[in-house]
């Protein structure tokens, strides 16, 4: 009898540790309260950010070779909508060695490092800061084709 009651108590105890766990989501659907984010509640896509104002930009097939300068602010401001409209990709990267280096001097001093992989006109690019290789971002169709322009 002692262990029978001594069992029923501890299967008690653990199912009031369970229920006790569960997460606000589970309890909020148990409750009946998961409903449709409203507009203002959807997050929002994960892009690249700028740390700054750019003073300058270098393109690089191979790490310091055959650069291409930008300093002009008309092209550093293309290459700054190019930048801020990658789009992060889902899961892990794992990618190939990147076909471009990028360097964004900033005017505080601070420098920004990204790999580039620039596909065929018409198709998508993408982008990888040097500080997180886990995560990729991909630039559309247009943006692809100003990359290419930029390299030429």
């Amino acid at each position: 009898m002692k262990k029978v009651m001594l069992l029923v108590l501890s299967l008690t105890i653990t199912s009031t540790i369970l229920l006790g766990c569960q997460t606000n989501e589970s309890n909020a659907i148990n409750n009946g309260e998961n409903k449709p984010k409203q507009q203002s509640e959807v997050e929002e896509v994960p892009t690249l950010q700028i740390d700054g104002k750019i003073k300058e930009v270098s393109i690089s097939k191979t790490k310091g070779s055959n650069k291409i300068v930008l300093e002009d602010s008309s092209s550093i401001e293309t290459l700054k909508t190019i930048i801020m409209s990658g789009i992060k990709v889902n899961g892990i990267a794992d990618m190939t060695n990147p076909e471009y280096y990028m360097n964004i001097i900033y005017e505080n001093g601070n420098t920004q490092y990204f790999y580039l992989w620039i596909h065929e006109k018409g198709e998508t690019s993408t982008l990888m800061n040097t500080e997180d290789t886990h995560t990729a971002y991909t630039v559309g169709k247009e943006m692809t084709e100003k990359l290419i322009e930029f390299i030429k």
